[in-house]
């Protein structure tokens, strides 16, 4: 298995009551994984002919992608692609019919949702719902008890991951007092404290403003190029897949109908009709 990215940083503990200075539980050292990966290295996660069906719904048709380690992979499509119910796949929250997950070289589909996360994916959801009553530290330590009953050793967990985000400063806030930036990036950090070698980000960027899109570009460049974390994110805001991915899937009716860089993705015409617009295509 993959080791996990468990270190936010050489300094992660400074300030912080409780953390020595550079401490970080044994597991990935920052920028242990060479970001963008690329073909030349064996896919960290590897998704073969997966399939999906609700009924007479088939969501997800034989869909293949795979991520090197260190990549920031983005997967667009329409709404109603199934491109959320692919990262479910992924993420244990379904079982495919047919096909092959593969994270780490272990197989993983029909795997349990705590037993993916337990393997390093950590992922976040579309609708952010933190515990309203809770503190942002303590949202965040609900991550942080992943795979142990130590409060103390939640609590380094978390406050890394809020560290690495920015969002220390919020920690005694109550998560109900948020804005939506600050929720969608609490959403992030509850993800980041269960120390993941991969991200995967369900339209992390949706609603924000382009210069709030901006600074969540700028942390996910800093999770990739310092700490080595590996992130598949779908989005819509295609500001956000042009300025951080590495390579694009295009999922439309639940198949894949494009691959490639950004620049190739959007010149693509099967693209440019089911997708980014036929102006464009004319």
């Amino acid at each position: 298995m993959p080791e996990r990215g468990s270190n936010f940083g050489q300094t992660a503990g400074a300030g912080v009551p409780g953390l020595r200075a550079g401490a970080a539980p044994p597991g990935l050292r920052a920028g242990a994984a060479a970001p963008g990966g690329g073909s030349g290295s064996t896919p960290l996660l590897a998704v073969a002919g997966v399939s999906k069906r609700f009924r007479g719904l088939l969501a997800v048709s034989d869909a293949s992608i795979d991520v090197h380690p260190g990549e920031i992979v983005a997967l667009i499509g329409p709404n109603g692609a199934g491109k959320t119910t692919l990262l479910n796949l992924i993420a244990g929250s379904l079982a495919p019919d047919t096909g092959s997950v593969r994270f780490g070289g272990r197989e993983m589909a029909g795997e349990r949702a705590d037993r993916v996360c337990a393997a390093g994916i950590g992922r976040t959801f579309q609708l952010v719902k933190p515990f309203a009553d809770m503190s942002v530290l303590e949202n965040a330590m609900v991550g942080g008890f992943r795979g142990t009953a130590d409060r103390e050793r939640a609590r380094e967990r978390a406050a890394r991951a809020l560290q690495s985000l920015d969002m220390w400063a919020l920690r005694d806030r109550p998560a109900s007092s948020l804005t939506l930036p600050d929720r969608k990036r609490l959403e992030v950090a509850r993800a980041l404290a269960t120390e993941p070698t991969m991200l995967l980000l369900d339209e992390v960027m949706a609603g924000l403003r382009p210069t709030e899109t901006d600074l969540m570009v700028a942390a996910f460049r800093k999770l990739n190029t310092e700490h080595g974390i590996t992130i598949l994110l779908i989005e819509h805001v295609m500001r956000a897949v042009m300025a951080l991915a590495q390579r694009v899937y295009v999922l439309h009716h639940g198949q894949i109908i494009a691959q490639g860089t950004p620049q190739q993705v959007t010149r693509d015409p099967r693209v440019l009709e089911s997708y980014l617009g036929t102006g464009a295509v004319q």
